[in-house]
């Protein structure tokens, strides 16, 4: 269901797409730009979806040339994405869609469920530390290739890729990009967001971090302007397979998806697919290995939730906490 409010200046529009419910606010005129916002997720949903056999993805999952022309929205995507592999040392690789088929994610998450008769809540259930290091590939994001000139995408024949969350992050920075100069805006995909500005009177847009076993409540309030949050968690979309618990998350390294004691990691970061890629990234590498890994990246911030209830966050988000919600915490300075 859509529906779109007017008051005073304010504005706000709120649709689904990407399989996330999307909300926009912002400050200003723009009476056409409820439309814009929602033309921009439907345009690149229209290209990214690996669950539409029509999308321009499915089609270059589908092509048998080594090298195939893609359109420009897929193409721009793609290099975001081989950025984002080389930016995180691999940890987040787009070639990874036979691996998180193989785990059971092979169709959109509610038909996941259904199949696996698998339901809500699962706060018993929590991961072990360590990741294992076991498994190979035969080829990773490394061998693919970006052809501007042609507009095409050289990789080895039955290489499929998966964009997943990179690519509602990436969405959100398109949208992003429109909102800004004309006023406060904030673009929030299924908690992967954007705020930009800050409304009158306040330091910054007041943004909750889900708890990530408890969905009713939240671990912290930030205060964010011009600044991008996203949020990876293993609780969030979790399945049954062969009687072993599984989760999207997928640890290029092993194969499998990752066992890891992070069980929600939060960035703050100056755009929404860098927030997103670097919260995956430090999840892969556990709670303490992943917070050192947010505290040397520059430009990056991050919030972590532990398996055993405890909050560790890096010393730069100090300023942007407005609330911490967890009896037990640190900094990495502590």
């Amino acid at each position: 269901m859509k529906s779109t409010t007017i008051s005073a200046a304010w504005q706000q529009h709120h649709f689904v797409a990407m399989n996330a419910a999307v909300s926009a606010w912002w400050y200003g005129d723009g009476s056409t730009r409820p439309q814009m916002v929602e033309a921009i997720f439907e345009g690149c949903e229209r290209a990214l979806s690996r669950f539409d056999p029509n999308s321009d993805l499915s089609r270059l999952n589908r092509s048998e040339l080594v090298l195939s022309p893609v359109s420009a929205p897929l193409f721009g995507a793609l290099q975001a994405a081989l950025w984002a592999a080389a930016a995180t040392g691999g940890l987040y690789d787009p070639t990874l869609l036979a691996e998180l088929e193989h785990a059971g994610y092979d169709r959109s998450f509610d038909q996941i469920v259904e199949r696996a008769q698998f339901q809500w809540p699962v706060a018993e259930v929590r991961p072990s530390g360590g990741v294992r290091q076991t498994g190979s590939r035969a080829w990773d994001w490394r061998v693919v290739e970006l052809d501007a000139e042609q507009q095409a995408v050289r990789r080895p024949h039955g290489l499929r890729f998966d964009l997943g969350g990179m690519g509602k992050g990436w969405t959100v920075d398109r949208t992003a990009e429109l909102l800004h100069g004309h006023g406060p805006f904030l673009i929030n995909a299924g908690g992967d967001l954007y705020a930009g500005g800050r409304p009158d009177g306040v330091q910054g847009w007041r943004v909750e971090i889900e708890h990530p076993l408890q969905p009713q409540n939240t671990i912290a309030s930030m205060q964010l302007q011009d600044a991008a949050l996203a949020t990876s968690s293993v609780t969030k979309r979790r399945w049954r397979k062969d009687g072993a618990i599984r989760h999207h998350l997928i640890d290029p390294r092993s194969g499998q998806p990752a066992q890891t004691d992070a069980l929600s990691v939060s960035v703050i970061a100056p755009r929404t697919l860098v927030a997103e890629v670097h919260a995956k990234a430090a999840l892969l590498l556990g709670a303490e290995a992943g917070l050192a890994y947010l505290a040397a990246a520059p430009g990056i911030e991050g919030l972590i939730y532990r398996s055993d209830g405890k909050v560790l966050y890096t010393e730069g988000c100090r300023p942007l906490l407005v609330a911490l919600d967890s009896p037990t915490r640190r900094s990495l300075a502590a």
